[in-house]
């Protein structure tokens, strides 16, 4: 068939007049041959020829008039995010934990002698706060004065007896010269066993007198140390004995709370350090929020367990707070037991890369810009708290690092930042920023907005307004333009999900004859 008869979908009227003429030559042509060889033909032959021949004209004919697809130059993704530079600097390892106030000395306050309680002091009470040698405890000292009588008389006896003996002695060595013996008197002549006998006598005497005046000062229970009672467990009036515990008391020269890290945390603190000539002091500062108020106070690492406990698999380090009872009184006291938080500071690494922990996808990589082209990057991590990441391979100095939330999905795709973000904006400061909104960027698909008023313009979230184009072309002469149109768009997951549901419902299938792209709506 030549090209005089090749069929194409009417545009216009023009063109349907010669459609349909060339029509009829192609049916003329088909079907004239066709009619003579059905008169030779029996009659279920032509029925059957001519079912079949019916059926392809039909198909023929749909074909022929089936619209061609236009095509369209797919438009570039260009997303719009927030970055930071990479920079190498100095970064503090802070390691935040929790634990729990302790005594630095606890113990029970025990008897240590008999007797009836006669008298108890005022401050000796659950919470009351003592001085060291406040006698907190009487107990009743009339049997303790008798043995210390007793053992007085002992004493004065002894003595008595070891002043007999030695003037025994005496006189018996006299003797022993006067009989005219030129040697030394014997033992027992001396009188030496008898002497030494009373002299033993006045000691034994003199221990039991210093151990009856001892017993008399343990009527009076002192306090050991400056403390406080958390427990009282003995009243006026008790008859106690030896070793009953009368209150658990605490001092408050000091205290200490234990605070567990992990294994990773212990070892990038520098904490395995502990106990050698390289070690440092590790600062850490105790919080806890009283009703409306936070404070804070000082301490440092004193110790840590020998052990890993098994179960947790974690190690605790111990803390000395530096004044815990706030002795100028400008915060309230801690108390025993109370729940703290506790920032622990550790060494500092050098010469590192730091980005924020909203960079990180996965805790694998992050994107970067290159040379405008969103790029996915690997990286190896050195170091992790709640607020930045610290990398140890995979980013160089230099490097444009996203901070944005993004889809890994759009890698590759064209990157749009303030180029001034970087200039104006020290990396530290970037890394140290909280709460930034993180948003998603979606690429818009432009058939879906073709029906979005012409010429409206759309903000895009941060403040710039971005157009799709001044002036919308619905001609068949702007299907044949091949301009390149883009839509940027900073959205949230929920706005993207909620426009897309909307358009769904809204928008009209889009026709053939329009090749309009206007923006997103807010």
């Amino acid at each position: 068939m030549s090209d005089d008869f090749e069929l194409n979908y009417p545009q216009n009227e023009e063109e349907k007049d010669s459609f349909i003429s060339k029509f009829g030559k192609v049916i003329g042509l088909i079907f004239a041959p066709i009619m003579m060889a059905l008169g030779f033909m029996p009659r279920k032959a032509r029925i059957i020829v001519t079912i079949v021949g019916i059926t392809a004209l039909l198909i023929f004919i749909l074909g022929a008039l089936q619209p061609k697809a236009q095509k369209r130059k797919t438009p570039d993704t260009i997303v719009k995010v927030e970055v930071v530079e990479a920079t190498r600097s100095e970064y503090p390892i802070v390691v935040n934990t929790n634990g729990t106030i302790q005594a630095d000395t606890r113990g029970g306050l025990v008897s240590q002698i008999r007797g009836e309680i006669v008298k108890v002091s005022d401050n000796f009470k659950n919470g009351g706060a003592f001085e060291a040698g406040d006698v907190l405890i009487e107990v009743d000292q009339r049997d303790y004065l008798a043995e210390v009588s007793q053992a007085l008389s002992a004493v004065s006896q002894a003595k008595a007896s070891l002043e007999q003996e030695q003037a025994l002695a005496k006189q018996a060595k006299t003797d022993w010269e006067r009989l005219g013996n030129t040697g030394p008197a014997p033992a027992l002549v001396a009188r030496k066993p008898q002497s030494a006998a009373a002299r033993a006598q006045l000691e034994s005497a003199n221990a039991r007198y210093q151990t009856a005046k001892l017993n008399l000062e343990r009527t009076k229970i002192k306090a050991p140390y400056t403390g406080r009672v958390i427990n009282r467990n003995a009243v006026l009036g008790q008859y106690v004995g030896v070793g009953t515990q009368l209150a658990e008391v605490f001092a408050t020269q000091g205290v200490e709370v234990r605070l567990p890290v992990s294994q990773i945390e212990y070892t990038q603190l520098g904490l395995d350090q502990l106990g050698t000539d390289q070690a440092q002091q590790f600062k850490v500062t105790i919080t806890s929020k009283l009703g409306s108020n936070s404070y804070a106070w000082d301490a440092f690492v004193t110790r840590a367990d020998s052990t890993f406990d098994l179960t947790t698999r974690q190690i605790d380090v111990i803390a000395e707070v530096v004044d815990p009872f706030s002795k100028d009184g400008s915060q309230p006291p801690l108390k025993i037991g109370q729940f703290v938080n506790a920032s622990i500071q550790g060494k500092t690494l050098n010469n590192v890369i730091t980005v924020p922990n909203k960079s990180l996808r996965e805790g694998s990589y992050v994107f970067t810009s290159q040379d405008g082209i969103l790029v996915r990057s690997p990286v190896a991590l050195l170091w992790q708290d709640d607020k930045n990441a610290v990398i140890e391979q995979g980013l160089e100095d230099g490097d444009i690092v996203v901070t944005t939330s993004l889809n890994s999905t759009l890698a590759g795709a064209k990157v749009k930042f303030d180029q001034s973000q970087i200039a104006s904006t020290p990396a530290e400061e970037l890394i140290l920023e909280e709460n930034t909104d993180v948003t998603d960027v979606a690429p818009v698909d432009p058939i879906e907005s073709a029906t979005s008023a012409e010429g409206e313009s759309a903000n895009d979230g941060s403040g710039e307004v971005v157009t799709a184009a001044a002036a919308v072309e619905t001609s068949d002469a702007a299907l044949e333009e091949n301009t390149e149109q883009v839509i940027v768009e900073t959205v949230s997951e929920a706005d993207v999900k909620n426009e897309t549901d909307q358009s769904n419902v809204n928008t009209p299938a889009p026709s053939s004859e329009t090749n309009a792209t206007s923006p997103i709506g807010q």
